[in-house]
């Protein structure tokens, strides 16, 4: 290849200065539409993370009673944003299951009396734990068989 062959070559597969500021002005104009979603969007995750916490928590607690082969009971604290474990007996928390919600999230609905899990598996009583945050509601579900669902209302 000559020099004069490579200037060529160089030039006919670089980009062009207007197709550099299109491409530039695409992303400005991106970035511009997702950036005031942010908080949004970080408030929506901070929501269902709060649920999938309380879920999980939940799943622990019914798999621990099944395989311990013992009763626990679901506590969640006054003001919405800790739950734990305790025993059925004592009310003692087990401070290892000591959990605390996001922020700006908490539970404002639970069922009147505290959930609690059998050696089978099961829930007494069944109810509903009502979250919201400032994205909206979500439901953590368990039936009297203690299977547990989510839903996003």
């Amino acid at each position: 290849m000559l020099p004069n062959d490579i200037v060529k070559m160089s030039k006919e597969t670089g980009l062009a200065l207007v197709e550099l500021l299109i491409v530039v002005a695409c992303a400005a104009a991106t970035l511009a539409v997702s950036v005031p979603n942010l908080p949004r969007l970080e408030q929506t995750w901070e929501l269902w993370g709060g649920a999938h916490l309380v879920e999980s928590s939940l799943q622990w607690g019914r798999m621990h009673a099944i395989t311990a082969n013992t009763s626990l009971i679901f506590k969640v604290d006054q003001d919405g944003r800790r739950f734990y474990w305790a025993d059925p007996v004592t009310g003692d928390p087990y401070s290892t299951t000591m959990r605390y919600l996001p922020r700006r999230v908490k539970i404002v609905g639970v069922p009147q009396k505290p959930l609690r899990y059998f050696q089978r598996g099961n829930a007494v009583p069944a109810g509903t734990f009502t979250l919201q945050g400032e994205a909206g509601v979500y439901r953590v579900i368990v039936n009297p068989g203690g299977r547990i669902r989510i839903q996003k209302d």
